[in-house]
């Protein structure tokens, strides 16, 4: 993923990403895991993905030394859109940003392995 894809701000709580990308659409879960795909496909297909995470509601502090393992992790927050299209014309678009559907969005920055000293 490109770096600028990529925008964090950890003091205030507030990170974006945001990307761009073609991938297989391979028409069906069945057709993904068996290789048996229907004629026309699979075909590429354009995804968008725009994730925004905002507002600290708690701050955790871990260290572990025993698993070389340190960080600073923020509940937050946090809304996406999704949408793809494929060359047959096929669209999806997630549903609107939806704060209130939020299950559990974290954020954070952490040290581990030969970065933990």
């Amino acid at each position: 993923m490109p770096h600028e894809n990529v925008d964090v701000h950890l003091g205030s709580g507030q990170a974006s990403f945001r990307m761009m990308m073609e991938i297989f659409d391979d028409h069906d879960l069945k057709s993904s895991l068996t290789r048996s795909y229907p004629a026309g496909f699979p075909q590429l297909a354009n995804v968008t993905f725009d994730v925004e995470w905002s507002g600290i509601l708690d701050r955790q502090h871990i260290r572990n030394e025993a698993m070389n393992f340190e960080g600073e992790f923020l509940q937050t927050s946090s809304t996406i859109l999704w949408s793809s299209v494929n060359p047959s014309g096929f669209q999806f678009t997630s549903e609107a940003r939806n704060p209130t559907a939020l299950v559990y969005a974290v954020i954070g920055h952490e040290r581990s392995g030969v970065f933990f000293e």
